[in-house]
């Protein structure tokens, strides 16, 4: 892994998953600066245990949300279908503000998805993430980025953050790290955050932690990520993607929005083109994305079908013939999403 992570992110800590992952994350932030405070993003997911379930941003957090002491969540560049992205300055200067509100020397990290996830593939506007960079150094805020679901090739690259250069302090990952065969989760960190445990104990770990069976598939996953060129195909593939994508949104009015980097991609349905009312209200569904799902289902293709959005995110090793077939199972879903179209 030390040589796969970017930069000088060079010293893992092994966990279960992806969700303890970011639960030690937050204990490393918080140990090695001193300080309590996380920021994180309303559009996030980073887990499913309580302090991971803290820093989520979306309606799962709303079931156990106990205003967890020390969480601020902040807007992230994209604010749904009806409105236009923010600019990276746009938004750089909200997260600024917040961090000099809360008071810089009190926050101790902040945490985001490279590429969100599972709140529709948002990607990063350039210069966003270099300047989320820059603010964590000028007030000594950890960066962390969360690279469970966009790591190990997703997008094209080992890493998310690899397409915009940027170093974070320290990179949470899962899924990817044995293809989902065994649990295993690991948190990459700077030399400087592990030297601190030179001399310092880091109350963290469970029994199972760093498994030799969960590293050994590990190593065998990243053996088959390179001998059969996984990252290449997915950059290869994604582009074949991002081709389906266009011809469905020329073929089908109900397709608002799609967004794609490798083989991380989405659909955004919409009622009306010109108002782009999301064909489902945010935290819900409607009729007819319950009869799209359910003919996707009926036609053997198995994704996310959340809100208004229709995920797009085959397996790495998958051929160009594959997609295709895929995509003719979703355009004939489509159809149905259109006769909503208004």
């Amino acid at each position: 892994l030390a040589e796969l992570m970017p930069g000088d992110l060079d010293k893992v800590f092994f966990t279960l998953g992806g969700a303890e992952a970011n639960e030690n994350a937050i204990k490393l932030a918080r140990t090695v600066t001193g300080r309590h405070k996380i920021i994180a993003r309303y559009r996030s997911y980073h887990g499913a245990t309580a302090g991971a379930m803290a820093l989520t941003g979306d309606p799962r957090r709303w079931a156990s949300d106990l205003g967890t002491a020390g969480v601020v969540h902040v807007l992230d560049p994209y604010h749904g279908p009806q409105r236009e992205q923010d600019t990276a300055e746009e938004s750089l200067r909200y997260l600024e503000e917040t961090i000099q509100l809360e008071g810089p020397n009190t926050v101790a990290a902040f945490f985001l998805e490279t590429v969100t996830g599972t709140n529709g593939i948002l990607i990063p506007p350039d210069g966003y993430l270099q300047g989320v960079r820059e603010l964590c150094d000028r007030y000594g805020i950890m960066m962390v980025c969360d690279e469970i679901m966009s790591g190990f090739g997703r997008t094209g690259e080992w890493f998310a953050v690899n397409h915009w250069k940027v170093v974070p302090d320290i990179m949470t990952m899962a899924k990817g790290l044995t293809s989902s065969y065994v649990p295993l989760g690991a948190v990459g960190m700077r030399p400087r955050i592990a030297e601190y445990f030179d001399k310092n104990v880091f109350y963290g770990g469970l029994t199972y932690n760093s498994h030799p069976l969960a590293c050994a598939t590990a190593l065998g996953t990243i053996q088959a990520y390179e001998e059969d060129d996984m990252i290449g195909n997915a950059r290869r593939m994604g582009e074949v993607m991002t081709r389906h994508h266009h011809e469905l949104k020329r073929k089908h009015a109900s397709v608002g929005l799609t967004r794609s980097i490798g083989l991380f991609g989405i659909l955004e349905l919409v009622k009306d083109r010109n108002t782009m009312e999301p064909l489902a209200p945010f935290n819900g569904t409607s009729e007819p994305m319950k009869a799209v799902g359910k003919s996707l289902r009926d036609q053997g293709l198995y994704t996310f079908v959340r809100w208004n959005t229709i995920m797009t995110n085959p397996p790495l090793c998958i051929t160009e013939a594959e997609l295709g077939e895929g995509f003719a199972i979703i355009d004939k879903a489509l159809d149905i999403a259109d006769q909503a179209v208004t």
